[in-house]
């Protein structure tokens, strides 16, 4: 089973996700990965919005197999003073994502209900790429949402050794949910093993 978020190669294959900008080069020669070009929410202060918008066209044009991310939002205490930066940046992925016809990669924390609306009303406008949601740890209403704009998830350790991990993803379908390792490249076996416990028993 493919790696659905890491930022790391890993030898069962999957989607290598950049933080920063300076990313971009290494995840793309990744072997037997899909490269993700983005600038993450905790980086969103560094960049230049609108040079970064030409940029992530440039390199999705050049690598047709790439997907978009790691984008989203971070409303932790820690990154809240940046959301507005945030906000901005999540539009420009989201953009790329469409015009180019990819899937693009979010990051939620404290946030999923603003991502949650953010994505509605682009679906409202029919302008809506692809959408696969990380290390997801939202509520069974907000999961039934997502799913109805047609959206993946991915869950690492922390998620499948939460004490609720069997009631919280009893309801996401089969082929909708998968493992990932984020920046955890050693806990994949565990991460792989928990997670087809978790799938047989629901």
């Amino acid at each position: 089973m493919r790696d659905y978020h890491t930022h790391h190669p890993n030898p069962s294959g999957g989607y290598i996700c950049s933080v920063t900008r300076a990313d971009w080069p290494r995840v793309a020669e990744a072997d037997g990965m899909t490269p993700c070009f983005g600038v993450h929410p905790w980086h969103a202060h560094e960049v230049d919005v609108a040079e970064l918008a030409f940029e992530l066209d440039d390199w999705l044009v050049r690598n047709p197999g790439a997907d978009v991310g790691e984008t989203g939002l971070d409303a932790s205490d820690r990154h809240r003073e940046t959301l507005e930066q945030q906000r901005l940046l999540l539009h420009v992925h989201l953009g790329a994502a469409f015009r180019h016809d990819r899937c693009v990669h979010l990051h939620g924390v404290h946030a999923w209900a603003e991502l949650l609306s953010i994505l509605q009303e682009r679906a409202r406008c029919n302008t809506l790429p692809r959408i696969h949601l990380h290390a997801w740890n939202g509520s069974h209403e907000l999961a039934r949402q997502f799913l109805a704009l047609g959206a993946t998830f991915s869950v690492g350790l922390r998620e499948l050794t939460h004490s609720r991990a069997e009631e919280r993803y009893a309801r996401i379908p089969e082929g909708r949910l998968f493992p990932e390792s984020d920046d955890s490249p050693a806990n994949w076996p565990r991460t792989l093993a928990l997670f087809r416990l978790l799938r047989q028993g629901l």
